[in-house]
């Protein structure tokens, strides 16, 4: 397929973004919390001209990854631009948020968090039960009215209080009820404190998944403890050091723009941990039709590691306690449950799709982070793309997402 055929095929697609992230406004938590929780629950202040929500006088997260100012400027070389007043309301606004999708040819996007983390970890780190529930709840219901907002745009991906699981099916059901198609999750509880994914404790949990068609999202980073991030944030000690504690990402002679390239390069495939344990475990035996996405987490990799899993699953797993732990090999696992997304990526889209599955590719933008896909994601999904039939490319871009999340695509649709 030529380029200008490639065209004719795009002018009728609705592209789904399946990982962006949706600032946290200023009045997020106070303009919502009733009087009598106002002052527990999280304020934005700058100080020295860097912006930063706190908890009391303690600061407890950064405003996350903005490199987009006002203007719809990208900003190279820093991970987050400061203060506050300088990110671009498309940031944090629902209107301006469409009118930039709009401008760039997205349909929809799928949203996680930002300032808090890509999970519930930060919420976790407040120590107060009463107080973690409410910040928790109330971000949640702020997530609802995105949603609501954004005429069926914008998908905004829920926080669970996992460690409460009675709590957490509440918390479901409740959200459920309200129209949120998925949820974000921590891949490594048990780096604070809790359980294994695959133990009984998250039965509950998984059920809930398994019969309801919500999606499962690890995103890249979600198990990070809140000091861990910050700190890769740079806005906390930096990580690594004596007696034990983790190495960093990066050798300690760079300076700060190459750390971050550095250990952003490393943390795209953060996410092997937990692809491969899903496919080496059960879990998918007991939940048939649970669906698990990885965000952010690329897809040049992905070939390599289903090769390497069934090598080997057929050269270490033998006995029959073993045999018959899971019914299936991994990659006959991944293709029916996972789902893996790419932005920047050029070799992988154009030589590797239907290695990896055309039914469980889907693509990103990342916008507003400092890897973002901006300004011209439609334009690089054509070219990367336009080899392949129009059947893949339409899985892709749209079908994949709209059937995994539940998303009502417009049946009239013209040229963007």
């Amino acid at each position: 397929m030529t380029l200008t055929e490639a065209s004719e095929v795009f002018e009728d697609i609705q592209i789904i973004d399946c990982d962006s992230h949706f600032t946290e406004p200023p009045d997020l938590w106070t303009s919502r919390a009733p009087a009598s929780m106002v002052d527990r629950m999280p304020v934005q202040k700058t100080i020295d001209g860097r912006t930063a929500w706190f908890l009391g006088d303690e600061s407890w997260a950064s405003i996350g990854g903005n490199t987009i100012q006002i203007g719809n400027n990208k900003v190279l070389g820093s991970h987050v631009t400061q203060p506050f007043e300088t990110v671009d309301p498309a940031a944090y606004s629902v209107r301006e948020r469409l009118e930039l999708l709009d401008k760039i040819g997205i349909w929809a996007q799928i949203l996680y968090p930002n300032g808090i983390g890509f999970a519930s970890n930060h919420v976790f780190a407040i120590k107060d039960h009463d107080q973690r529930t409410a910040v928790l709840q109330t971000y949640n219901d702020f997530l609802v009215d995105v949603q609501a907002e954004s005429g069926g745009r914008l998908f905004p991906q829920a926080l669970l209080p996992i460690w409460d699981m009675d709590l957490t099916v509440k918390e479901i059901n409740r959200l459920l009820d309200k129209g949120i198609t998925g949820f974000t999750l921590s891949d490594k509880p048990e780096m604070i404190g809790l359980p294994e994914l695959i133990e009984p404790y998250f039965d509950p949990m998984w059920d809930l998944f398994n019969e309801s068609g919500s999606v499962a999202n690890f995103h890249i980073g979600a198990g990070a403890r809140r000091e861990e991030l910050e700190a890769l944030r740079g806005s906390g000690p930096p990580p690594g050091g004596p007696n034990g504690s983790p190495v960093p990402a990066a050798w300690s002679i760079f300076g700060t723009q190459r750390r971050l390239a550095a250990g952003s390069s490393q943390m795209f495939m953060s996410n092997v941990r937990i692809v491969v344990n899903l496919c080496m475990s059960n879990l998918f035996d007991r939940y048939p039709k649970l669906k698990v996405v990885s965000a952010e987490s690329g897809i040049g990799w992905v070939p390599f590691l289903l090769e390497s899993l069934d090598f080997q699953f057929d050269e270490m797993v033998t006995n029959e306690a073993e045999l018959a732990f899971a019914k299936r090999r991994p990659s006959e696992y991944f293709r029916d449950h996972l789902y893996v997304m790419f932005w920047f990526e050029k070799t992988a889209p154009m030589k590797l799709i239907e290695e990896i599955g055309i039914n469980n590719v889907l693509v990103e933008t990342d916008i507003p982070h400092p890897t973002c896909l901006y300004p011209g994601p439609r334009e690089h999904f054509e070219r990367v793309l336009s080899g392949h039939s129009a059947h893949i490319i339409r899985r892709i871009l749209q079908e994949n997402a709209a059937e995994l999340y539940q998303i009502k695509v417009p049946k009239t649709l013209k040229p963007v």
